[in-house]
């Protein structure tokens, strides 16, 4: 740690934003940022980091006229930085962030402090999964303190949005908004499509690496938020999570093990879009893995919308589908893609363990309500499912 990352958005003064764009070559040597104006952006929205616009003024020369920066969020700090999602995003940007045939922002800059730790983060969380049932949940806690207590760093500075249509996860969108979402998507999965470039990457894990101990939480979490959002859980909904407390585990991993491996971009949500000139652009990377495409897919529908029927959803799933055919996937059949489609949907239920361990945001009720409308939607999605058929050979 002997280099200065800010922690704190006053830590982004204009010294040290003219040393990164220049060094960075944003910024022509003789250029200087002379002030900065400091924006927090997304309240109730972004989870895992505190994220805001800087308005930057130079003397000498020109850069960006903004930038974002993004930085934990205290609240929720130890969660992010057990599951690693800071230091994946900015993996994923040095990595992919020129090669991806989807619209990312601009990388202005990215650091984090680099550990010994971070080699070993597919083991640790083999170790962790292998661990007795009931012993996770005691588990889980210890390992959270702990990684409350760590004190890297990590800082990615951003193209700012700005002049592009925010997605809005409240409002949601219509059938035809999201099948533009929906063929974008289709393009990265198809160009990593059991790619080896997913392999020998320590960051980029499976999707169900952890699939016990996102299970555990599921369990120890489902009571908090039935207690947030009562009005959910009506008998049949109960029945859903029922079967997901038994066969939750089961289905993550059946569903990593039998789908091609693509990069998955782990939390394909409208909150985490914009749309430029009517095409998405794809940000907040920092829960990507390498697993089934069917999840992103059924991440997305599964709260995008309160408008889809149920011919709307299988017309968008035949038109993601046929848009991975015609960026050169084969041999992966609608009817198979469909199956897993429906195991991401009940794999997503587990999401009720994340939203009950997460600060939301007491400021501002958004974050709160965006989750009790994500799942009303999921509700809806799975509201034909024979669950009985989903698991069978």
């Amino acid at each position: 740690m002997d280099r200065f990352i800010p922690e704190r958005l006053e830590d982004l003064t204009p010294e040290w934003l003219t040393g990164v764009l220049r060094e960075q070559g944003h910024l022509a040597e003789g250029g200087e940022v002379v002030a900065v104006e400091r924006e927090i952006l997304g309240e109730g929205e972004g989870f895992m980091g505190t994220i805001a616009r800087l308005r930057l003024s130079y003397a000498g020369g020109e850069g960006p006229a903004s930038v974002v920066a993004k930085m934990p969020r205290l609240e929720n700090r130890a969660f992010g930085e057990l599951v690693g999602v800071y230091e994946r995003e900015s993996c994923f940007y040095e990595a992919f962030g020129e090669s991806v045939p989807v619209a990312l922002p601009r990388l202005y800059f990215s650091d984090f402090d680099r550990t010994a730790a971070s080699d070993r983060q597919k083991g640790t969380m083999s170790l962790a999964n292998r661990i007795p049932g009931r012993l996770m949940p005691r588990v889980t806690r210890v390992a959270l303190w702990a990684a409350g207590r760590r004190k890297r760093r990590y800082l990615l500075l951003l193209e700012d949005l700005g002049d592009a249509v925010p997605g809005d996860q409240l409002a949601g969108v219509d059938a035809a908004a999201c099948a533009v979402v929906l063929r974008s998507i289709a393009k990265l999965h198809a160009a990593y499509w059991q790619s080896p470039a997913l392999e020998d990457r320590y960051w980029l894990v499976p999707l169900a690496g952890d699939s016990r101990v996102r299970h555990s939480m599921f369990m120890e979490m489902r009571a908090v938020f039935r207690e947030r959002h009562p009005e959910l859980f009506d008998d049949e909904f109960e029945r859903v999570v029922g079967w997901v407390s038994e066969h939750g585990v089961e289905t993550i991993e059946r569903i990593q093990g039998e789908a091609p491996e693509t990069l998955v971009h782990g939390d394909l949500r409208l909150d985490n879009l914009a749309f430029r000139d009517g095409e998405p652009v794809f940000f907040d990377w920092q829960a990507i893995r390498r697993g089934p495409a069917a999840f992103d897919i059924a991440w997305f529908l599964s709260g995008a919308s309160d408008t889809l029927t149920s011919e709307d959803e299988t017309d968008l799933l035949r038109t993601y589908h046929a848009a991975l055919e015609e960026n050169g996937v084969s041999g992966y059949a609608f009817e198979v893609f469909e199956r897993h489609y429906r195991m991401g949907l009940l794999t997503t239920v587990q999401t009720l363990g994340l939203l009950g361990i997460l600060d939301l945001g007491e400021g501002e009720a958004r974050g709160a309500e965006m989750a009790g409308v994500w799942v009303r939607r999921l509700r809806e999605r799975l509201a034909t499912f024979d669950l009985d058929s989903v698991l069978a050979p």
